[in-house]
């Protein structure tokens, strides 16, 4: 399948100015960060702010699942077109980005939502005329949930009104063609099985969504751990030179992302979690029981914000697989 974006005469114009535009480094009056990838991928980063900065008794799911733990939304960009990958948890922030690439001589969008958590699709509204991509699960999600997540009773305030599920759902690659540039659109069961990762040939480069984190992965389906863990090795033979997560430290981002070390980190993590699940101390152990030596090597570093997350993690896991046995994992 391809999609094709409309073409326009602008569609050469401005990119040679692309790196000067990114002077100044924040859009509107907010924290949101604009980080060149290369002239035509950019990263727009917000949030992770020093633990001692934040109010958690005033902490809300964006906060909690995005905000404090750094997120970050991507735009491959060719004179007038671009693909806008994820639109943050609100149409605020969604808003700045959008309004950033309007400036820069952008009339012809496109979107893609990584997968259906809520970090991810808050922005979609802002996209009324445009056309938004997920897969059949995310979009089949969205469908079911939408009252919920308009009133705010899915996951507590605030709600997301209005909400734009996505038109468009696709089950396997799909092909979206931004100018010059291709973006293949490939689902993927890694972190949840809706889950949709943005591959781009021309510069091997991998926006990997929430199936990759700096610091860890937060496990929101641990019956499938297995099967992620071998879609993981998958997805680094195909071998990107760039890895760009939408949840990650914001310097490594700008430099170009992360190596498939990311990949093995996050396979490492989720096998150790399984396979000491059934430990008496299972409920107490840390983040550096289980991938000590990344953490050595620099691969990832712990943020305040996964310390939470990885307590989920160990009670997700611990109670779904309390009573059945381990499964083994293979190299």
């Amino acid at each position: 399948m391809e999609v094709t974006l409309l073409r326009s005469l602008k569609a050469l114009n401005g990119l040679l100015a692309l790196p000067l535009l990114f002077a100044g480094g924040k859009v509107g009056a907010t924290e949101i960060r604009v980080l060149p990838i290369n002239d035509h991928v950019i990263a727009f980063y917000d949030g992770r702010p020093a633990e001692n900065a934040v109010d958690l008794a005033k902490a809300t799911w964006a906060d909690h699942g995005a905000n404090f733990v750094g997120v970050a939304t991507y735009a491959i960009v060719d004179g007038s077109e671009a693909l806008v990958y994820d639109t943050y948890p609100s149409v605020e922030q969604a808003r700045q980005v959008r309004t950033w690439l309007e400036k820069r001589g952008v009339t012809h969008f496109i979107v893609a939502n990584s997968h259906w958590h809520l970090d991810h699709v808050g922005g979609n509204a802002l996209y009324g005329d445009s056309t938004i991509i997920a897969t059949d699960k995310a979009r089949a999600q969205l469908l079911r949930h939408k009252a919920a997540i308009e009133d705010g009773s899915l996951q507590g305030p605030p709600a997301i009104t209005p909400f734009k599920v996505p038109e468009v759902g696709i089950s396997q690659p799909t092909t979206v063609s931004v100018g010059r540039y291709t973006v293949e659109l490939r689902p993927v069961n890694i972190h949840s099985a809706d889950g949709l990762v943005a591959w781009l040939p021309q510069d091997k480069l991998l926006l990997a969504g929430d199936t990759l984190e700096d610091t860890l992965t937060f496990i929101a389906e641990p019956e499938s751990l297995g099967e992620q863990y071998r879609n993981l090795g998958t997805m680094k033979a195909w071998g990107p030179t760039g890895i760009l997560p939408n949840h990650g430290d914001p310097a490594i981002i700008a430099k170009g992302g992360y190596t498939t070390a990311l990949i093995e980190m996050t396979r490492h993590y989720i096998r150790a979690m399984v396979e000491h699940a059934h430990d008496k101390d299972f409920a107490t152990q840390s983040i550096e029981r289980f991938i000590p030596a990344e953490l050595k090597a620099g691969t990832v570093s712990v943020w305040w914000a996964y310390r939470e997350a990885h307590h989920e993690n160990l009670e997700k896991v611990a109670a779904f697989y309390k009573d059945k046995p381990l499964p083994r994992f293979d190299p």
